[in-house]
């Protein structure tokens, strides 16, 4: 749109500058070349003195009619300047060069020119308009996206703040209940549970991992259960390498693990089975925690560990980040998550 008014802003003076000549063959090639020539220079140096005020950023933008109306108050002073100035300098010229310049008479020529001038100058104000409003919307724009950001990464630190205290809790549950009957075992878990959370806490400092170092917590994880409940947990995991580059949010499976556990073993005096799974789907990631021990409730609500994955994944994939709860195949408790699938970078 800017280059359109540019180019016509430009055309319209050369034609209207020549337009008394073109009919007029034996006039020698200077004049009309000198006519546009000193008109484009008085326009040209005129802008370079415009492009470098900042008068034009008052008044503000909006609402465009005013700022319109601001600047056109300049029109008589730059119709009179101009008419000044060109003409001065077009009979200087063909004086110079021994020659009349011929116009029209003077009172059809000042409104002549007074319009020819006040359409230019319309012109060039859209022009002006235009490109301040471009910029302008570039820079809120970019402001947006800063402001967007901030509140993503603003929103997934509370997430992980909210992810932290929940992690540790349970895990201190299972090292208070060891601590009460096999204390060796008991310090093996602590060793095990200050490497988790050193994990864990560097996983924190991220917005996003590969899936192989969510996989590696939920297994140090699971090594701190198995010494609460033995035997009695069977754990299998279905994870292709081939998907362990993809990157995921970090500690995004954490609460829905400990979640099978809850309300899978914890809750049953069986053998209950949680199984890992991942797939592909086209281009998503597909990701299930599938617990035995438990049932899906018709009128469940989500809890903690799934709103926040919920919360988890809308913060980052918008609609394309699911994340629900179904009954397995084989019973109990299916947690699917679907998400977008990307490699990650490091």
């Amino acid at each position: 749109m800017q280059g359109a008014l540019w180019l016509m802003l430009w055309t319209l003076l050369t034609l209207v500058e020549i337009q008394l000549y073109v009919h007029s063959p034996g006039i020698p090639l200077w004049q009309p070349v000198a006519l546009v020539a000193i008109s484009a220079l008085t326009v040209a140096v005129w802008l370079l003195v415009e492009l470098r005020s900042q008068r034009y950023l008052q008044p503000a933008l909006e609402p465009g009619r005013t700022w319109l109306l601001h600047h056109l108050r300049r029109l008589p002073l730059v119709a009179i300047g101009y008419f000044v100035i060109v003409f001065g300098l077009r009979q200087v010229s063909f004086a110079l060069a021994g020659a009349t310049y011929v116009h029209l008479a003077w009172s059809p020529l000042i409104l002549y020119e007074s319009v020819k001038v006040a359409l230019f100058y319309c012109l060039w104000l859209g022009l002006v308009y235009g490109t301040l409003s471009l910029l302008h919307w570039r820079e809120q724009s970019a402001r947006l996206t800063e402001v967007q950001k901030v509140l993503i990464e603003a929103q997934l630190s509370r997430l992980q703040a909210q992810l932290r205290p929940h992690f540790l809790f349970n895990t201190l549950n299972t090292v208070s209940a060891l601590m009460h009957s096999d204390v060796r075992r008991a310090d093996g878990v602590l060793a095990n549970l200050g490497e988790l959370l050193r994990a864990s806490l560097a996983a924190g400092q991220r917005d996003a991992v590969p899936l192989q170092e969510e996989i590696r917590l939920l297994g140090l994880y699971a090594e701190i259960m198995r010494e609460r409940f033995g035997d009695r947990l069977v754990l299998e995991w279905d994870v292709p390498e081939s998907l362990l580059r993809s990157e995921v949010p970090a500690m995004l499976l954490q609460p829905l693990f400990e979640n099978a556990f809850k309300h899978g073993l914890e809750r049953s005096r069986n053998a209950e089975r949680i199984r890992v799974s991942a797939h592909q789907d086209g281009r998503a990631l597909v990701l299930e925690i599938h617990n035995t021990g438990s049932v899906l409730a018709a009128d469940w609500r989500a809890g903690v560990g799934l709103s926040n994955s919920l919360e988890h994944l809308r913060v980052r994939f918008g609609s394309e980040g699911t994340c629900e709860l179904a009954t397995g195949a084989d019973g109990g408790v299916v947690a699917r998550i679907r998400l977008p699938l990307t490699e990650a970078t490091s």
